[in-house]
């Protein structure tokens, strides 16, 4: 999985742009790993070849793979909230927001002049649109539309199937202003991602027909907002062209065309090897990278990422109900040795991670986890009651053994609980690896808490505080797989979503950060690089953490 926009992307549901996502899987590691972990190592948050536009080619074509064509251009309803859908529906639209290199949202003056809160009780936004911007067919983009989509994306007509309400849900009313082009949008309680809203916005005809929404452009294009418009949608060939918008009302794109290819995920490898595609995800797959180097006129991007794996551990029950036991498993476990596995047979340094909320190189990031170290993790267990007997760590006549629960063939899970189960084992702790069918391993062992560790993913976004909470607060959260939680988050993140200053908020993120650190539900392992192989010549598209591309630059260098 990835994620290459401002939305949140996963494998069990779409949550909306603020939304931290769930996967259980990602491209799997046939190499061995060599090297070893670097506590300094960085990457960019963008990697790809930037180039201004006057030393962009005009004209030519990019050929991009999917692995599938969409079932739903809407990528607003739930069937239409998939990653590839995104990637090709992110030509074709867009918003008041953009996200910076540094992940930070800037206005995107082609839809909007301004953006800001008017005021904070109730908290007010105000979004000056651009009376420039047009939908495909010319007609002006306006608070009509905005209304009309709040209407249908908050949650109070059930007949709309919204992948989320997330946001809307806390708007009370979006009202004309001025003019049609002044947006008034009131909250019925304060919702500090407000910038996360409206990245995309439908046409108030389609909005306002919940049949419309939910259907009509399952298999047509909705109308182009963007400087790209969809022209063919070829299901024989498998083939989504996209061509210039002509009522586009921006900077003329340099590509004439762009066009996206479904080509099944096991066979993109060979596809890039052939040119029959221009730019390959690689992820952690080190197949794939050392199918990249067979490419003379290519070369390998590598950023940072939003995807980050952890370990789990159930605190409901059994010895890992006791903090102390949990900071020992925390301590025991080599992150730098998981990181190195993972990292360094895709040519990326090993990084790990040691904040719960925030992602190396989102700004707030401190790594405060604990520290690998045996001795410290002798020291836990002691505190729980453990003694050392021979190899074995006991307590009241009881030898300390856990699992770690893994879903059937999905290779870099099973490679990275082996590392778990190495390092514990090591210790004197054995660790059973518990294989579970891949369809089920969530629905019928994470989700109930059927486990005692797990180790997957989640993918992170650009608006990480709001997002980060159901993961650890409140208990019943239907994304809180620990079993656990500490009553202080609750005040906490209800000051942190009610702060709409962005200092002030990382400020109390670090605080619940420090929080999460002292009872340790789960940690976070490494995040998985953005890793690319891009044709030479490719400049402004390729690697990014969070940056949002720029449709109008991206093309061939000028030789």
């Amino acid at each position: 999985m990835r994620n290459r926009s401002a939305k949140a992307l996963g494998s069990l549901a779409m949550l909306g742009a603020a939304a931290l996502i769930v996967t259980g899987c990602a491209a799997g590691n046939t190499t061995s790993p060599t090297g070893s972990a670097t506590e300094a190592a960085e990457l960019p948050a963008t990697a790809w070849v930037r180039a201004d536009a006057a030393s962009v080619e005009d004209g030519g074509s990019l050929t991009l793979a999917v692995s599938s064509l969409p079932v739903q251009f809407n990528t607003n309803e739930v069937d239409g909230n998939e990653a590839d859908t995104v990637d090709i529906s992110e030509l074709t639209i867009g918003g008041p927001f953009k996200i910076a290199e540094d992940g930070t949202p800037v206005l995107d003056e082609n839809y909007a002049t301004s953006a800001e809160v008017t005021s904070d009780d109730p908290q007010v936004v105000e979004i000056r649109l651009n009376p420039d911007a047009v939908w495909e067919d010319g007609t002006p983009i306006t608070v009509a539309d905005y209304q009309a989509f709040w209407a249908a994306q908050n949650g109070s007509n059930e007949a709309y199937t919204a992948a989320s309400t997330a946001g809307y849900e806390d708007i009370s009313s979006v009202e004309q202003g001025a003019d049609e082009f002044d947006v008034i949008v009131t909250f019925s309680q304060v919702y500090a991602d407000w910038q996360s809203l409206f990245s995309t916005v439908l046409p108030a005809a389609i909005s306002s027909d919940p049949e419309a929404y939910n259907n009509g452009y399952r298999a047509t294009a909705v109308p182009s907002s963007g400087p790209f418009r969809i022209s063919n949608i070829d299901v024989t060939g498998q083939v989504v062209t996209l061509e210039r918008n002509p009522a586009w009302w921006g900077e003329t794109p340099k590509l004439e065309t762009v066009l996206f290819k479904a080509v099944s995920q096991d066979q993109q490898g060979s596809s890039f090897a052939n040119s029959e595609i221009d730019a390959l995800y690689i992820s952690a797959n080190a197949d794939l990278y050392q199918t990249a180097q067979t490419r003379s006129d290519a070369e390998v991007q590598t950023s940072g990422g939003l995807t980050w794996t952890h370990v789990t551990m159930n605190a409901k029950e059994g010895p890992l109900a006791d903090v102390n036991v949990r900071k020992a498993v925390a301590s025991i476990v080599n992150r730098e040795g998981i990181a190195a596995s993972a990292n360094t047979p895709v040519g990326a340094p090993p990084v790990t991670q040691g904040d719960y909320i925030f992602m190396p190189g989102q700004n707030g990031y401190e790594d405060k986890a604990l520290p690998y170290d045996p001795e410290a993790g002798a020291s836990f267990l002691e505190e729980a009651g453990y003694t050392k007997d021979g190899e074995s760590w006991t307590k009241d006549g009881e030898a300390l053994e856990l699992s770690i629960t893994v879903p059937a063939d999905t290779a870099t899970n099973i490679q990275r609980s082996e590392q778990v189960q190495a390092d514990l084992g090591e210790f004197g702790i054995p660790v059973e690896l518990e294989t579970v069918p891949a369809q089920q391993y969530f629905s019928d062992y994470v989700i109930p808490g059927n486990f005692e560790m797990v180790s997957f993913s989640w993918v992170g976004t650009p608006f990480p505080i709001s997002s980060s909470e159901a993961l650890y607060y409140p208990l019943d959260s239907e994304s809180n797989f620990t079993g656990t939680t500490d009553d202080r988050l609750g005040d906490l993140y209800d000051q942190v979503n009610a702060e709409l200053d962005p200092d002030a908020r990382v400020e109390i993120a670090k605080e619940i950060n420090d929080v999460i650190w002292e009872y340790v539900p789960m940690f976070p392992l490494a995040p998985l690089p953005n890793v690319y192989a891009v044709k030479d010549g490719l400049v402004n598209w390729g690697a990014t953490q969070f940056e949002t591309i720029d449709w109008t630059t991206v093309g061939w260098a000028t030789s």
